[in-house]
């Protein structure tokens, strides 16, 4: 397994969120400060292809609107999002945050695969949360255990030189397959 860098899965998910976010305020229909559940529920054809692969990061703010709203105004402000964002940053991703906001394949998919499939071993404080710190002591952890099982049969003896199969305690017949005789082929 090749290092896995949780900090691009991250990187990838806030990216999503901000670049959706600044799309949906931009042809937003709504006169109000932020994005409302309108906005998010009724954007027009221009916009959802201007959203392209980031369609799933409206699908999140849609589904986790009331979550994503923390002061309840109605409406996700800059400042609910820059909230939002900063909670992932230090806190981590959920599996479901995971889900939503990386599988737009934008990211790498192996690295996704392995992080939902090992999302529990990875979550080493039990939070049901992942962070980038989380995913890179997973990763090395696993390189580790991989470099010990695979090292874990050899014995010094097949490393040795002097060691030969079959023969017993005499070295000086693996001496002589390895180099000539000093003297037996010598003519003066």
């Amino acid at each position: 397994m090749s290092m896995l860098n949780g900090q691009s899965l991250l990187a990838s998910a806030l990216a999503g969120l901000s670049s959706t976010y600044s799309t949906l305020m931009t042809n937003k229909t709504s006169d109000s400060k932020g994005l409302t559940i309108d906005d998010l529920t009724n954007v027009s054809n221009n916009t959802l292809m201007h959203l392209g692969n980031n369609y799933s990061f409206l699908q999140y703010l849609t589904t986790n609107f009331s979550n994503v709203d923390k002061d309840g105004d109605g409406e996700i402000t800059s400042s609910d999002l820059n909230f939002l964002m900063n909670t992932m940053q230090s806190h981590g991703l959920t599996y479901n945050e995971i889900q939503s906001l990386c599988t737009t394949g934008n990211g790498d998919s192996s690295l996704l695969s392995t992080v939902l499939t090992y999302f529990n071993k990875i979550d080493a404080n039990g939070d049901g949360r992942i962070t980038s710190d989380e995913i890179t002591k997973f990763s090395y952890d696993s390189q580790r255990y991989e470099v010990e099982a695979k090292y874990k049969s050899f014995k010094a003896s097949s490393t040795s030189l002097f060691y030969s199969e079959g023969v017993e305690d005499d070295t000086s017949s693996v001496l002589d397959t390895l180099q000539p005789k000093f003297g037996a082929s010598s003519s003066t």
